[in-house]
């Protein structure tokens, strides 16, 4: 009897959970890799970048690619391994409505690996949009997130990837700060919990399509330079570099590479920096080392008489690669790290200064760590953390160490 009813137990269980109302066939999904969203006159303009299927499996594209749906095809123009489709509407939900209505597949949010918003739309402040998609079960907490000075859609529509078939693996590997030090790099999850906690301000890389300039500036030949700035040809005619910060949920200010590296630098995520002086004894000539971060920065945080001061210390080594001869006669491995140790403190203060007049916001988390003096959340709050840091005395010392001089190439 007891076996009768196990047995029966099992057959109305095996009913209840094979159900298959929310299954879908892989081949009956639409798959965004990216998600735009640029302002709209009442409300939003959302532009989905779907990968073609072919794309996703690492297959190649043939014939050019097949025809999309819903008039969408023209976005695909640069780009034969994804296609744009763009919808005006109130909301992001109400837009992603209608984009299903005008395709034969549903929408899959799930593999979605960039969230990009317009600097117009990014102005006006990203903090709901955020909330709305950490909340959703449908995007996963590490999609990028980024800032782009032209139009999203336009930025989709123009980015080619030439070396990667699959779009979604070319938008990790770019936004997940792997090669370079010149953008940061921020995940859904990173930006909605600075948003949530005060004491941090969120950074975003910051993408722009590559400007036709007449002749190139030597901030930008030195590597310092905002997206879109630097002379660069090639088929792919987008550029991911420098950061944007944002301040009270709302795009603040817009900073070049060379202040992304100080970020870096000052977060301990510097991974590999190539040092560019300019040389002291024959114009035209530089000094470059390469630069690593021995451990994480000391910061220290205190208050005296009701006046904030902010001290970090930084510990890097260095290799020199290139130097002219005149400065190596001259000056030696000693001399050259001095010069390098000023460099970088003049570099960090500028970074520093812009943080707090022009951008109005703690990148770093210095707040963080001076939060830890209160004993509870409201005396904190009534603080006023974010007042107190723009007029705070900052003091950087750096500690350089070559260890290593190898073959140099004298410039």
């Amino acid at each position: 009897m007891k076996l009768r009813l196990f047995l029966c137990f099992l057959f109305i269980a095996s009913l209840m959970l094979s159900g298959c109302e929310y299954s879908h066939e892989i081949t009956d999904m639409a798959y965004v890799v990216a998600l735009g969203l640029d302002k709209a006159e009442d409300g939003v303009r959302v532009s989905f970048q779907f990968a073609r299927p072919l794309s996703i499996g690492g297959g190649e594209q043939q014939g050019g690619g097949a025809s999309s749906e819903g008039g969408e095809d023209e976005g695909a123009a640069k780009n034969k391994n994804t296609t744009v489709l763009s919808i005006s509407a109130d909301s992001f939900y109400t837009a992603r409505a209608i984009a299903e209505n005008s395709l034969s597949k549903a929408i899959n949010l799930s593999h979605t690996k960039l969230l990009l918003f317009s600097e117009e739309l990014a102005k006006e402040g990203i903090s709901e949009h955020i909330r709305l998609f950490m909340k959703s079960s449908q995007f996963s907490p590490n999609t990028y997130v980024a800032v782009s000075l032209c139009p999203a859609e336009e930025y989709m529509k123009t980015a080619a990837p030439s070396l990667e078939i699959n779009p979604a693996k070319y938008y990790t590997l770019i936004f997940a700060q792997q090669n370079s030090d010149y953008m940061p790099e921020a995940t859904l999850r990173d930006v909605y919990f600075d948003l949530s906690a005060p004491g941090s301000e969120p950074v975003l890389p910051v993408t722009n399509l590559v400007q036709e300039k007449e002749g190139e500036s030597k901030e930008a030949e030195r590597g310092d330079y905002e997206a879109g700035e630097v002379d660069k040809g090639g088929e792919n005619k987008t550029d991911v570099s420098g950061m944007a910060t944002i301040s009270m949920g709302k795009l603040s200010a817009v900073l070049s590479s060379e202040d992304s590296v100080s970020y870096h630098l000052l977060s301990g995520k510097l991974k590999e920096h190539y040092l560019s002086i300019p040389s002291p004894s024959e114009e035209g000539k530089h000094i470059t080392l390469r630069l690593t971060q021995d451990s994480m920065p000391k910061h220290r945080v205190e208050e005296k008489e009701q006046k904030l001061s902010i001290s970090s210390k930084l510990f890097l080594s260095a290799e020199l690669v290139e130097c002219p001869k005149k400065d190596i006669d001259a000056l030696g491995t000693d001399g050259i790290k001095t010069l390098a140790e000023g460099h970088l403190k003049e570099q960090i203060r500028e970074f520093m200064k812009a943080t707090q007049q022009e951008c109005r916001a703690d990148v770093i988390g210095f707040g963080r760590i001076f939060k830890m003096k209160f004993p509870d959340y409201p005396a904190w709050e009534a603080y006023h953390w974010q007042e107190k840091y723009q007029t705070a005395d900052f003091s950087p010392e750096v500690t350089l160490r070559i260890s290593r001089v190898g073959l140099i190439l004298e410039g």
